[in-house]
């Protein structure tokens, strides 16, 4: 029964959920980021402290990962989000800088991480996408629009 699976892509696509990776320690500071990320795709950025997810409904349960050694390339750390629309993700002692994330719903019938792209998943070529960082916040508020920066000038920045 493919219905299930139309009804979460359309369901995905109505809601915005945006992915942060932030200079700062506690999810705050400048940050680029990746706006209306859907699910399983990889936001790749050069590196940050930390991952922070805005804007999830509260009625979803989510997981979200984080990844080194560029994109989603070495699972790091993860983070789930139920009755709440933020999450942040810490790196583990000695992690390195997280340079991509992701998300994927959880089951709600079983605890755990049902439903993460996990490494074997994206073996598979379950979660072969990315998209690039398409804003930068700055620490005063003000917001910049990079969707076509160049790939060095995003690395630089």
């Amino acid at each position: 029964m493919i219905y299930p699976q139309i009804l979460l892509g359309l369901v995905a696509s109505v809601s915005a959920i945006d992915a942060y990776f932030h200079l700062g320690q506690n999810c705050d500071g400048p940050s680029i980021l990746c706006t209306n990320l859907n699910p399983g795709v990889c936001c790749t950025a050069s590196a940050s402290n930390t991952v922070g997810y805005r804007g999830i409904p509260t009625d979803w349960v989510i997981t979200a990962e984080a990844f080194t050694g560029g994109g989603c390339k070495n699972f790091s750390a993860r983070g789930r989000a139920q009755n709440t629309n933020f999450i942040c993700i810490y790196p583990a002692p000695g992690g390195g800088p997280f340079t991509g994330t992701k998300y994927s719903f959880t089951s709600r019938k079983r605890d755990g991480v049902e439903g993460t792209c996990a490494a074997a998943e994206e073996a598979a070529g379950k979660c072969s996408s990315s998209q690039k960082p398409n804003e930068l916040h700055l620490a005063d508020g003000t917001k910049y629009n990079i969707v076509d920066l160049k790939h060095d000038l995003l690395e630089e920045l």
